[in-house]
């Protein structure tokens, strides 16, 4: 995937991480009620030019972008056009609402309190009601059936309440659970200036046929996993909030593939397995995995073989092995493998969750260097960020965090969508 200037239509200046993990400094950050005033990078690494708070209605999306990446095209011969060529990412008004006061509410810990609030009801209502795999005929209840049993849950649609599998009489889950979960696509809900409402958005352009389209994605608040995991009946381990591409876009990628660092075994791994979550979900929404490699540090090759289903054993690559924070050692560095094994024009799915905060902020921090464009290889990225900062999770976590903030997190994932990556916060 080709990536021209990203930028958040809706800017404010906030204190982004380093890459030591160090805040810069901050601007005075006086007026983000309607903008946040944030840089984004260029493929290049190297920082756009700040854009004013106007909007990106669709109708006129990045008009500047499409004439600006025509003459790039135009000036260089060798340019290879893009069906996907990335444009911009746009917060929506839920996601600006939390960048703007995430840091005070993580200070005070109130981050329950304010995701459940009377403001706050109508976004996560119509988040909840989106993001329903089940919606049950003549009931006010909608269902989420997420692959691994134990994160399942209902959400009544009336009373706006959530509860366990099960725990509602007239609801036979087990019914429930034959029925085959339908994708999660959120539909365009903009608001004033062509912001939207609650889903955040990517727009790219396809070079060949000169389309401009949209893709939506779960926004950045509360702690970045379900808004109410751990304030409501949510488990904590939860992942039904990641919004994948849309089904209409999966065609489009000449081959899958997924990488996963940290991937225990098939059915099986601390917080849930991510093998068969990935390939279940993402099947979902068209992409059947061409090519799957995996890297555990401890268990055999024999042990995780004998969990992968026949139909994905032929196209899984198992590493006993523990991977890099960096290129510059004899451990395998995933940016490189994914670089050697996939083209840019292929969906590439990377997934890094190691309990090793260090490692993985290496590896992210190489990511949005300016050292080469190993980012341009990906097109979902899903990281399980462990920060002291996030003390609804810190106590699950241990010793594997890295001494940095929720809002840092939110830098984090924020910098990587500006830069064209569909980027996740994972369990």
């Amino acid at each position: 995937m080709e990536r021209i200037n990203a930028r958040n239509s809706s800017t404010i200046a906030l204190r982004i991480p380093d890459n030591n993990g160090q805040g810069a400094n901050e601007t005075d950050g006086s007026s983000v009620a309607s903008t946040i005033a944030l840089q984004a990078s260029d493929k290049n690494g190297q920082g756009a030019n700040e854009v004013d708070g106007s909007s990106t209605a669709e109708n006129n999306i990045s008009k500047d972008n499409h004439s600006n990446s025509s003459a790039q095209l135009a000036e260089d011969d060798s340019a290879k056009k893009s069906s996907r060529r990335f444009l911009n990412y746009t917060s929506s008004q839920w996601e600006l609402m939390w960048l703007e006061n995430i840091q005070e509410w993580e200070k005070n810990r109130t981050i329950c309190e304010n995701v459940l609030s009377s403001e706050q009801e109508p976004f996560l209502h119509k988040f909840q009601e989106t993001i329903c795999t089940h919606h049950i005929e003549d009931s006010s209840w909608c269902a989420v059936q997420d692959p691994y049993e134990g994160t399942s849950y209902l959400y009544n649609k009336v009373k706006r309440t959530f509860a366990g599998p099960g725990s509602v009489p007239h609801l036979n889950w087990e019914h429930i659970k034959t029925i085959d979960p339908q994708p999660v696509v959120p539909q365009e809900d903009n608001g004033d200036g062509g912001i939207p409402k609650v889903f955040s958005r990517l727009d790219f352009i396809d070079d060949i046929t000169g389309e401009v389209y949209s893709e939506y994605i779960e926004p950045l608040v509360s702690h970045l996993r379900h808004p109410v995991a751990g304030c409501a009946d949510v488990s904590v381990l939860s992942r039904s909030y990641i919004v994948p591409v849309p089904p209409a876009r999966a065609s489009s990628f000449p081959k899958a593939y997924y990488f996963d660092a940290g991937a225990s075994q098939w059915n099986d791994g601390g917080g849930g397995p991510s093998l068969s979550y990935f390939t279940a979900v993402w099947k979902r929404h068209g992409l059947d995995f061409y090519h799957i490699e995996a890297w555990e540090g401890t268990g055999s090759k024999e042990a995780f073989y004998a969990t992968v289903p026949e139909e994905y054993k032929y196209r899984t690559f198992y590493h006993e092995a523990f991977i890099a924070s960096s290129p510059n050692t004899t451990d395998p560095f995933v940016p490189f493998v994914i670089k050697k094994t996939t083209q840019k024009e292929d969906y590439v799915l990377f997934k890094l969750d190691i309990d090793n905060g260090p490692v993985e902020k290496g590896t992210v921090d190489y990511l949005l260097s300016s050292a080469d464009d190993s980012l341009e290889y990906i097109t979902e990225f899903v990281w399980e960020h462990h920060v002291r900062g996030n003390y609804i999770m810190a106590g699950w976590w241990g010793d594997s965090v890295d001494e940095l903030s929720i809002f840092d997190s939110y830098m984090y994932f924020l910098q990587l969508r500006q830069r064209g990556v569909r980027a996740h916060s994972y369990v």
